[in-house]
């Protein structure tokens, strides 16, 4: 995962605290996941997918120290969720960032080259708006137990 130089500014019910490249491997876990999800939905939840076909789905997960221009963001706290994390300075390179690939269920095909890195993330199975594209939220590819 290649990060860019800084993270940009997104909406205030917008997860996303920046974007990066992905690697193959990560667009390959990205798309077992995504299969995973799929594959697993019940008929109600295969009726949200279509309403909602895009899938945001977890590829990798990284601390906030291996990006430094999210963590200047952090240290600012000028990104979604700092509150959260403000209040233990010493430990904000050790946050956990999830990196996302958003996939047209319809397709399984990526929606855009470029994932997404969130710090907070809604429910699994709920939609929400990642980088400005509404999707599902499928995290590592499983349906919440109901």
């Amino acid at each position: 995962m290649l990060v860019p130089p800084s993270p940009q500014k997104y909406g205030a019910n917008d997860y996303a605290v920046g974007e990066a490249r992905p690697y193959p491997q990560e667009v390959k876990l990205g798309r077992l996941r995504l299969e995973n999800f799929i594959r697993r939905a019940n008929p109600r939840q295969k009726q949200l997918l279509d309403e909602n076909p895009y899938v945001a789905v977890q590829a990798n997960e990284l601390v906030a120290g291996e990006d430094w221009p999210l963590l200047r963001e952090l240290a600012g706290g000028r990104v979604r969720a700092g509150q959260y994390y403000t209040q233990d300075q010493k430990n904000q390179s050790n946050y956990p960032v999830e990196f996302l690939l958003i996939y047209d269920a319809r397709t399984q095909r990526l929606v855009r080259p470029i994932g997404v890195l969130v710090i907070d993330t809604p429910n699994t199975g709920k939609v929400a708006t990642f980088a400005g594209v509404k999707a599902v939220y499928a995290g590592t590819g499983w349906w919440p137990i109901l």
